[in-house]
């Protein structure tokens, strides 16, 4: 079953990059990013809840708690520097090609709905990977918590293989602090805030790319 919820997305983003620059072609890659990707993963989120459920099998890890201010604070935090910490992993490569000079670039939004969808994505991937996933290697395949981590993490790197090989290691690290929120904080709602501080800074360093074109 976790390995059906790998990259959930990437169907519904390969589908979307078929075709020419045409204006109506970038139209439907708009809503492939502003509907198609968080309606996939909110489906996938779905249905293996209602699995696990059903069953009976539902992880601990799937409990959402407020586990005080400080860990607000933490969890937010460290998703916003989760920014500058993938952004640095990608300079590296370009460091060592001789680029001396490596300038921040975010993909722009994806129209008004944008925003949305990659908050939504970003509550159904931590109930995926962190929730279910490091719960069930848990509770059912008795792994230790950091092997559970990094299989997590993984799992939700290989959902942004559409990005390149570069992505899925940004998106490892990430995985890995994600789910290192949860275990020290015992709630679920510490990577949530982390991811969502994520995506929101990201969302503001593009909509300010934007403004400067």
């Amino acid at each position: 079953m976790l390995v059906a919820t790998v990259a959930p997305a990437e169907l519904v983003r390969i589908a979307g990059s078929f075709g020419s620059s045409t204006g109506r072609d970038r139209s439907r890659a708009r809503t492939t990013a502003t509907v198609g990707v968080p309606a996939a993963y909110l489906v996938v989120t779905g249905l293996a809840l209602a699995v696990v459920a059903s069953g009976h099998l539902a992880p601990d890890r799937l409990i959402v708690r407020f586990t005080g201010l400080a860990w607000l604070v933490i969890a937010i935090g460290t998703g916003v520097g989760l920014v500058a910490a993938e952004f640095a992993l990608g300079a590296v490569p370009k460091l060592l090609r001789g680029t001396r000079i490596v300038r921040l670039s975010v993909q722009a939004p994806a129209g008004p709905g944008y925003l949305t969808s990659i908050l939504i994505t970003a509550v159904a991937e931590e109930l995926l990977y962190r929730g279910l996933w490091i719960g069930t290697l848990e509770q059912r395949l008795h792994l230790p918590a950091w092997s559970a981590i990094c299989c997590a993490a993984v799992g939700y790197a290989l959902g942004h293989l559409y990005f390149g090989g570069l992505a899925v290691l940004q998106k490892t690290l990430s995985g890995v602090v994600f789910g290192l929120l949860l275990v020290a904080s015992g709630s679920l709602l510490a990577p949530v805030l982390a991811h969502l501080g994520q995506n929101l800074a990201v969302h503001a360093l593009a909509e300010r790319q934007g403004r400067r074109r």
